[in-house]
């Protein structure tokens, strides 16, 4: 592949990847390679490398003969995304603490405060969430972790951390009144910082937990994948 269709390709990756993570585009909606090709001005190979990485990363399907399509949400497949997500949150949460030097508390004490500081609402849509809070909520989760040193770990962590964004979204409308989501990051910040391992991961498990009990209670209330051809 020449480096331009490289540059190319790494590009409509990246926009369709952050739109599909917004929830601009839906789940189950039909990906149309050549309205993709002509809005970028790239060409048709370049596109479907760049959704063959996605599918890869577990965000689009490839349909048979039928071109792709953003992939589905369900219940299921949130569950088994929460049970991963648990497990290696933990793991990287539990080397951080042991890792971590000052540097690395400054930078969680300091994602912290801007993630407190940032509206979770966007403007006046009440059932919107903020980009900006959407930002700040990924860089004071990866604060975190930022003193685990296994790359390898830390990688999984991130691809897992980007499928869940979409359920997060979809757990806006619904969770107002069902949990205090700024008090579960302040209390999972303070066990981090006191070194408090078994205290944090219990708080990791159980913060992971409600967003897929809120979501699979409420927004996805008939069990079923939604979005699949």
């Amino acid at each position: 592949m020449s480096e331009q269709k490289q540059n190319n390709s790494a590009l409509v990756r990246s926009a369709l990847r952050d739109r599909i993570l917004r929830c601009d585009m839906r789940p189950g909606e039909r990906i149309v390679i050549a309205d993709v090709s002509s809005e970028f001005g790239v060409s048709l190979g370049a596109v479907r490398e760049a959704l063959s990485g996605l599918e890869g990363e577990g965000l689009v399907l490839a349909l048979a003969k039928r071109g792709f399509q953003v992939l589905g949400v369900s219940v299921n497949e949130l569950y088994d995304l929460t049970r991963a997500r648990i497990e290696v949150e933990s793991a990287c949460l539990r080397l951080s603490i042991a890792e971590g030097d000052v540097e690395w508390e400054s930078l969680l004490v300091a994602a912290r405060y801007k993630l407190e500081a940032t509206p979770r609402r966007s403007g006046g849509f009440a059932d919107e969430l903020s980009q900006d809070w959407s930002e700040a909520h990924a860089r004071f989760h990866a604060a975190l972790v930022a003193g685990c040193r296994n790359k390898t770990l830390l990688a999984i962590r991130q691809s897992l951390f980007d499928r869940a964004e979409r359920y997060r979204r979809l757990s806006v409308p619904v969770d107002r009144k069902l949990r205090d989501v700024d008090a579960e990051h302040r209390a999972l910040a303070d066990a981090a910082l006191l070194r408090d391992t078994d205290k944090a991961s219990i708080l990791m498990q159980e913060h992971l937990t409600r967003t897929a009990q809120v979501v699979g209670q409420a927004a996805l209330p008939d069990q079923q994948e939604r979005g699949t051809a």
